[in-house]
């Protein structure tokens, strides 16, 4: 977009055009003609509608966010965990540990852990995969 800053407002509004797509092309549509005289105006209307949709970058804080609901699997948990790690890179090993832990609901896996902590993340997701197959079994 930087390079089109020599170009007349009406080939920015016409090349900005070609890139939207789904709910952002709908709402251009419904825009009434002429309505946008430059591109400076249009781009601040643009982004104004859409300033709800901008995805933020996710934080440590995002993993402790992440709880164990009453009826969900362990499975399920560590898999919806997962998923928000994988957003997380930064994350230190210790507070994904911390973060995991916290989201558990109270059982066996939760208690196990807070009496020997595991040595790493993989150490956990072990230890989870023998209460996996135990909580499968049981059902």
């Amino acid at each position: 977009m930087a390079m089109l800053n020599c170009y007349a407002d009406k080939i920015k509004c016409k090349v900005f055009l070609t890139t939207l797509i789904d709910s952002a092309q709908r709402w251009f549509e419904k825009l009434a003609p002429q309505s946008i005289h430059y591109f400076e105006e249009f781009q601040k209307i643009f982004l104004h509608h859409f300033s709800n949709s901008k995805k933020y970058k996710k934080t440590d804080f995002s993993l402790f966010e992440v709880k164990q609901s009453p009826e969900e699997s362990l499975r399920a948990y560590i898999r919806r965990f997962n998923r928000v790690a994988l957003d997380v890179p930064s994350c230190a090993p210790e507070t994904k540990i911390t973060a995991f832990t916290q989201g558990l609901r109270e059982g066996d896996l939760f208690r196990s852990i807070t009496k020997k902590a595991p040595g790493d993340f993989e150490d956990l997701l072990s230890q989870a995969g023998n209460y996996i197959n135990m909580e499968e079994a049981q059902k």
